[in-house]
């Protein structure tokens, strides 16, 4: 019965999901008065500016501040933008934003937050570089991020906030700008038929990146051949897992694939995906980057393609040195929300041919999609902005034990301890995490990595 109700509640939230432009349009973004940067636009009147990802958008009355601005434009061939005057800024063309300023203790400048209300940077990683530096200068990390999450409520955190001062080095704010990575080349499959995870020989030992569909053959209900809305991805993107081996001399204890999140406009690869994998790896879990389809696919092609990435790893289950029981999804924000719709619609034995008829099955389908464990890092089951409060639905879905990490500065905090309740009450194993003070989309940091090991541990060992 379940299978049966996946299909058609796969095309009843298709339909929604053309239905909610704006709770469709932001890492669980909210309808902050931003609207003018979240609606689709024609090729006539979306451009990117310059092809950067990168805008360093400062206070120029703050000279200190304004001198690392160029700084950091230079290290990173980013784009500078003047808060005050960015009335032709398309904010959501830029994945990292740098924002300088001079704080008053944790709180944002007025003229700050009337830049942050004026836009919508949807789920781009915000990095702060701020005015101070003095021995009195008491300034929390976690406060200003909780200040920026406010006026935007999916913004990523980035790493520690940079404080300049007038004796600060041009070496100094170089060094910090590369540290962050941002101009880092990401790993893209080798075009090669033999290059995929239905033909590919696994090098368990040594990471690998593969193409998860056969080139022309994924499963899609959605048309797509020409990019005329601003989206990351070409029509030509295909989806791919990158493997990130368990060390030499540490035990392994399961598989874990990592989804990322980005309000499926974009992945952050980076700070909730690799970074997030390579300490999971260290721990003693094969870990997995799963790069999935994004708008104008929908939530269900891109859960499609975290089931075929499960079914790779538990078919090579002996070359990866697990037990194939022992599998766990996970992801963040819109990433979790990707995960939860694996499990309630796509799970198990859901051969994707039922969502596309044109698609042509291979011997990964026969292969189970099952999870033993969900993370919900920041997120939740149910859709963007919207977590899921129907125990019914996700009493049908046999959903695995979930692992549930949120801060109390989160905008969608409310939202997180309601559909872990409904969960619950669904008889789903749930286990909570809760970090004070903690703001939307901490990543990797925030502590929380050991306690989700001791727990997927004895997920594991039950099993």
């Amino acid at each position: 019965m379940k299978r049966l109700l996946s299909i058609l509640s796969a095309m009843a939230l298709l339909l929604s999901l053309c239905a909610c432009g704006s709770e469709d349009a932001g890492h669980f973004a909210l309808d902050m008065g931003n609207s003018s940067s979240q609606t689709e636009r024609s090729d006539d009147d979306y451009t990117k500016p310059s092809g950067n990802s990168i805008l360093i958008a400062y206070d120029p009355a703050q000279e200190t501040v304004a001198q690392a601005a160029d700084i950091l434009a230079d290290a990173l061939s980013g784009d500078l933008q003047e808060i005050e005057d960015d009335s032709g800024l398309h904010a959501d063309a830029y994945e990292y934003v740098l924002l300088g300023f001079a704080p008053d203790g944790d709180t944002l400048p007025q003229t700050v937050e009337a830049f942050l209300q004026r836009h919508d940077f949807g789920a781009h990683t915000i990095y702060p570089f701020v005015l101070g530096g003095s021995d009195e200068d008491v300034i929390s990390s976690a406060g200003l991020y909780s200040s920026i999450s406010q006026l935007q409520p999916g913004a990523l955190m980035g790493n520690d906030v940079l404080m300049v001062s007038p004796d600060m080095t041009k070496d100094a704010i170089r060094a910090w700008a590369e540290s962050l990575g941002l101009n880092r080349v990401a790993a893209v499959p080798e075009n090669t038929p033999a290059n995929t995870v239905a033909t590919a020989a696994v090098t368990p030992k040594e990471p690998q990146v593969l193409y998860l569909w056969e080139e022309g053959n994924a499963p899609a209900q959605t048309e797509y051949t020409v990019n005329n809305g601003g989206y990351s991805d070409g029509p030509d993107f295909r989806p791919y897992i990158t493997s990130f081996p368990v060390p030499n001399g540490v035990d392994v204890k399961g598989a874990i694939l990592v989804c990322p999140g980005g309000a499926f406009q974009f992945r952050s690869d980076q700070p909730e995906g690799i970074d997030v994998a390579e300490a999971l790896s260290a721990l003693g879990y094969q870990s997995f980057v799963v790069d999935y389809r994004l708008r104008p696919y929908t939530q269900q092609e891109g859960a499609l393609d975290l089931a075929r990435a499960v079914r790779f790893v538990r078919s090579h289950a002996e070359e990866y040195r697990i037990d194939p029981r022992d599998i766990a999804v996970m992801g963040f924000s819109a990433g979790g929300i990707l995960s939860g719709e694996m499990l309630l619609n796509f799970d198990e034995d859901v051969n994707p041919a039922t969502f596309d008829p044109k698609y042509q099955p291979d011997e990964l389908d026969s292969v189970s999609a099952d999870a033993a464990a969900c993370g919900m890092i920041y997120s939740f089951y149910g859709r963007l902005s919207v977590g899921t409060t129907d125990v019914d639905l996700l009493h049908s879905g046999n959903l695995p034990p979930t692992f549930y990490c949120y801060g109390t500065r989160d905008p969608f905090y409310k939202q997180f301890l309601a559909n872990a309740d409904a969960a619950e009450e669904a008889g789903v194993a749930v286990e909570r995490l809760q970090l004070d003070g903690m703001p939307h989309g901490f990543g990797a940091s925030g502590d929380w990595i050991p306690t989700y090991d001791q727990w997927l541990s004895a997920i594991f060992a039950d099993n």
